[in-house]
């Protein structure tokens, strides 16, 4: 059973979110209900989930104060936000931790049930990916002048990913991110598509296209001014990519998701 942490100060959100959802139908159990950023964090160091739900506002500790110290514990749990509020710079920092799903309140259960299910179908898939990728040499192939502690695969990875996040909006090459985690492209390239299941490329259009998504549903900015956020300079190639990737344009994208968000 996954275990989930629910985080909303609002009581009744809390207890819905609690009663409402089908957790044993859903692979999944409740380990913890917290009210604050604070609580939330006392219980995932004595329990940590697989999935948060929180909102992005609380008092004492707001939602991605918290989700920012999740991190630092190391803890990689996928977090679904909940929340009306859309401002961009809350939607850079949320992408920045990892977050890419979001279900902006009023909350409407069944979509939130979907949602779930599909973050608890990728939550599992990546557990078996990693049973698979403890079989892959432990070690970096070649020591970091500066840094003579060998590092883990996973460690190796995690701050692949995290300089990929980072840079989604400039030119990234297997090169520069080889290099910058010290280790040769070949054995980066063996390391990633374990770690991921994707090529580089594949990878990062995907981060981009996720961080695209999610600024178009939360902010304001013009789709031109996401593009180029993204690391497309040419918003018809972006747009290609996009519909490729979703099957909707950025436009029908965001529209769509505002026309749900209405109902």
């Amino acid at each position: 059973m996954l275990k989930v942490l629910l985080v909303d100060d609002e009581a009744p959100i809390l207890s819905n979110l609690n009663t409402v959802l089908p957790w044993q139908d859903m692979g999944m159990e409740v380990a913890g209900m917290a009210r604050s950023g604070m609580e939330a964090l006392r219980i995932a160091e004595d329990c940590p989930p697989d999935l948060v739900l929180c909102d992005i506002r609380m008092p004492v500790m707001d939602g991605l104060t918290f989700i920012g110290k999740l991190r630092e514990m190391g803890l990689t749990s996928e977090v679904l936000l909940l929340s009306g509020y859309q401002e961009f710079d809350y939607a850079r920092e949320a992408i920045r931790l990892g977050v890419k799903e979001y279900i902006c309140k009023p909350i409407h259960y069944g979509e939130l049930g979907d949602k779930v299910r599909e973050i608890g179908s990728r939550i599992r898939s990546r557990q078996y990916k990693d049973k698979l990728y403890n079989s892959i040499p432990l070690f970096q192939e070649v020591p970091v002048a500066d840094e003579p502690a060998k590092k883990t695969a996973e460690q190796l990875m995690n701050q692949a990913a995290q300089f990929i996040t980072e840079r989604l909006h400039a030119d990234l090459g297997i090169d520069e991110v080889a290099n910058t985690i010290g280790i040769s492209s070949s054995y980066f390239c063996l390391l990633f598509k374990n770690r991921f299941g994707v090529t580089f490329v594949e990878y990062v259009t995907q981060q981009r296209i996720e961080a695209a998504k999610f600024m178009l549903a939360s902010s304001d900015k013009s789709i031109t001014a996401i593009s180029s956020g993204v690391g497309y300079q040419e918003r018809r190639y972006f747009t290609k990519v996009f519909l490729k990737q979703t099957g909707m344009t950025p436009k029908e994208y965001r529209s769509r998701f505002r026309t749900a968000e209405a109902q």
